[in-house]
């Protein structure tokens, strides 16, 4: 495929890295017009260099990744196409996206991409002591309760309340959870991911309780899916 066919039907074709970059986009990209110029643009920012190198390719094959200023660690890629524009708009993209996005009509296959993107670009996996955590953040309350729906629809594992933080919202799975969300992400969807998070991600699979979790912790819809990361039943 030419370049110029891959900047025209990136977003239009369904496929595992256009879901995980749709999903990076969703969470660390932005939209706009200049009319100065009749230039439609479509941008991400990253302070990971090398994987936004990766969805630059993907995305044209030749868009070039340059630093944020001189005084940040960011870097961004940006392409021009208004047919690129066009193609996310009808996704459900926007400018000024941040409060207000909602989440997109995503095929099945396909979902597990998106959010490991999104997760990528705005997500967190972590510990609290030696619990695994995961969590999203983003400044639209309505795309956050759509997902975890989607995620629960999925997996099994229960759709976390979405709770303020200052100027964001965020989800956030813990101990079993977010293991058994981990192993969904990384391990049993293998694809394009960001190194860091995907080796946090082996981490928390390796993980055992130190207790057996309390009750409702794992549902049966959990213990159906994810039997080979779970403590056996009594």
């Amino acid at each position: 495929m030419s370049r110029v066919a891959r900047i025209v039907t990136f977003f239009r074709v369904w496929s595992p890295e256009m879901a995980y970059v749709l999903g990076y986009w969703w969470a660390d990209g932005y939209m706009r017009f200049r009319p100065e110029r009749g230039t439609y643009l479509i941008e991400i920012a990253s302070v990971d260099r090398e994987h936004l190198e990766t969805i630059a390719q993907l995305m044209s094959g030749s868009a070039r990744v340059r630093k944020v200023g001189s005084s940040t660690n960011c870097y961004e890629v940006e392409v021009a196409s208004q047919e690129m524009y066009n193609d996310l708009l009808a996704l459900g993209g926007m400018p000024n996206k941040s409060n207000v996005i909602g989440f997109p009509i995503i095929p099945a296959e396909h979902l597990v991409h998106f959010v490991r993107g999104f997760v990528d670009g705005d997500g967190t996996l972590a510990w609290n002591g030696d619990r695994p955590i995961l969590q999203i953040y983003s400044g639209s309350k309505r795309l956050l309760e759509a997902m975890a729906v989607a995620i629960e629809g999925q997996t099994g594992i229960p759709a976390p309340n979405v709770v303020a933080n200052r100027a964001l919202w965020y989800l956030k799975w813990s101990t079993t959870r977010a293991k058994c969300l981990a192993a969904w992400l990384y391990i049993e969807n293998p694809g394009l991911a960001l190194d860091r998070k995907a080796a946090i991600a082996a981490k928390f699979i390796a993980w055992q309780p130190r207790k057996r979790p309390h009750t409702g912790t794992i549902t049966e819809a959990m213990r159906l899916r994810f039997a080979d990361y779970l403590p056996p039943e009594e």
